[in-house]
């Protein structure tokens, strides 16, 4: 039988690792591609998603005591808002005079390596050399379109897809009308369905 999260939650706050583990082996998945694509393309030149999902379930396990459980959505909102502060901390950061990303060569080619396997996920790489080749050059294509939406329109439609949370669930987090939330995402679906 598989433990509900509100459990596995109750006894991670606890102290229990291995209820933790299997918590965010439910949702690692989603977190680093919420991560990946909610990420800045500067800060991409500095961070890995790994390292800065990993820093989120270390800083979760530490705050979980605080949380409590009020459904799966729930628990993804919050585990994704802690990701959005993760990356706005790591952008200041990157961003003091010293560590300016915009000093790097912004012309740079994006190169495989600096691709994050979560990210191959979402695009449903398996198999040849060549499907690997398309699934990155469509990868890319994927990062370039949410990187040029507006910040209203990529967090609604990242809320949506990948946190699961129901149009009414996040008129309620953003303080819109639920018909311009359903507006502003058919909107980006159709637009990234143009792009893509």
């Amino acid at each position: 039988m598989t433990e509900n999260s509100e459990y596995l939650i109750s006894r991670a706050s606890q102290g229990d690792d291995g209820a933790f583990g299997t918590l965010m082996e439910r949702h690692l998945p989603a977190l680093q591609a919420f991560i990946r694509l909610r990420m800045d393309p500067r800060l991409r030149r500095w961070e890995t998603v790994s390292d800065v999902s990993q820093s989120v379930c270390r800083e979760a396990l530490n705050n979980l005591g605080s949380f409590t459980y009020k459904g799966e959505a729930a628990f993804r909102h919050w585990l994704f808002t802690a990701a959005v502060r993760k990356l706005v901390e790591k952008d200041r950061y990157h961003r003091a005079a010293k560590r300016d990303p915009n000093l790097l060569e912004t012309n740079a080619p994006r190169s495989s390596m600096n691709r994050d396997p979560i990210a191959r996920e979402i695009c449903g790489i398996l198999g040849s050399p060549s499907e690997q080749a398309i699934g990155r050059e469509m990868q890319a294509r994927i990062e370039d379109a949410l990187d040029a939406m507006s910040e209203e329109a990529r967090e609604i439609f990242l809320m949506s897809r990948l946190a699961g949370l129901s149009n009414p669930e996040i008129a309620k987090l953003t303080g819109k009308k639920e018909s311009s939330v359903c507006y502003l995402l058919c909107q980006t679906v159709a637009e990234l369905s143009r792009i893509l």
